[in-house]
């Protein structure tokens, strides 16, 4: 059963212009769905979302053509969009901005005209960056760092050979990193599963990266991690861990570069695995 079927009152504050032509729409929408055209019915929802960008966005009205849409994306069998869409508005009403900026990033990459994804997508990277990264979480990626670089470990006292060296050592990395407290989660990152050259590619919205010294931009991978830490970008500390990445890598293969504005990677798949599709780019 669609939602909203009657005219909702949380749409009063909308202009009498506006909110006529979103009921409107919504109106065709849900005729569109009741004939079964489903398709047309989501290209409604989707003008009509459009429509209130133009006024203060009504929360209670886009909530119920964002739900009818996950509706027609069901069944248009779009399950993935559906799942991600879903999901990632439920997160951030459980106040879990980081993983619902995850999954609503992953449903923007499959529907990037929907209006209400892109604004939920905007609301969820702004709460997870004002939230601090959870100590545990610190802690947890600081004792695999060290675990890492003992008794011969990948890390143990090599050089990088990456851009970027905190220090002559990945030992003096992991000390240098361990003395800062306060990390922001990056989570303006898009990522491509590029099969036919075999790697992940990845990219990391971090605006003024490559005016800071690249002895600031730390890179550290293992077959099944991935932990990025950007010290002092504008008066910040960034980080992006994955203690559990979604398929494996091979971190001799792979590679990390400063760019404008971002820092992009490569990721070699493990060719093992080479064949899975990641879906996203870590699974914790």
């Amino acid at each position: 059963m669609l939602e909203g079927e009657a005219v909702s009152q949380a749409s009063a504050n909308a202009g009498p212009e506006i909110r006529e032509e979103v009921e409107r729409l919504k109106a065709q929408g849900n005729e569109e769905f009741r004939n079964g055209d489903f398709e047309a019915a989501l290209e409604k929802y989707a003008l009509a979302l459009r429509s209130l960008e133009r006024v203060a966005y009504v929360d209670a009205i886009a909530s119920t053509l964002a739900s009818n849409q996950a509706l027609c994306l069901l069944k248009l069998a779009k399950f993935q969009e559906a799942e991600a869409y879903r999901r990632g508005l439920a997160r951030l009403k459980l106040g879990e901005p980081r993983g619902a900026a995850e999954d609503l990033q992953k449903a923007q990459r499959l529907e990037p005209q929907n209006a209400e994804i892109r604004q939920k997508l905007a609301e969820a990277r702004e709460l997870a960056s004002a939230a601090p990264i959870g100590e545990e979480e610190v802690a947890v990626a600081a004792a695999a760092a060290g675990a890492l670089g003992k008794d011969g470990g990948l890390y143990n006292e090599k050089s990088d050979l990456n851009e970027g060296r905190l220090a002559g050592s990945y030992q003096e990395q992991r000390e240098w990193v361990r003395t800062i407290d306060k990390w922001n989660e990056i989570v303006d990152i898009s990522f491509a599963d590029e099969e036919n050259k075999n790697c992940i590619s990845v990219y990391m919205s971090l605006p003024g990266i490559h005016e800071i010294a690249p002895n600031k931009v730390c890179v550290w991978m293992t077959a099944t991690t991935l932990e990025v830490r950007i010290i002092e970008l504008r008066g910040e500390n960034w980080c992006y861990v994955a203690q559990e990445l979604w398929g494996q890598i091979n971190p001799e293969r792979s590679s990390w570069k400063i760019r404008k504005d971002k820092l992009s990677l490569k990721l070699d798949k493990r060719a093992a695995r080479s064949w899975d599709k990641w879906e996203k780019l870590r699974r914790i």
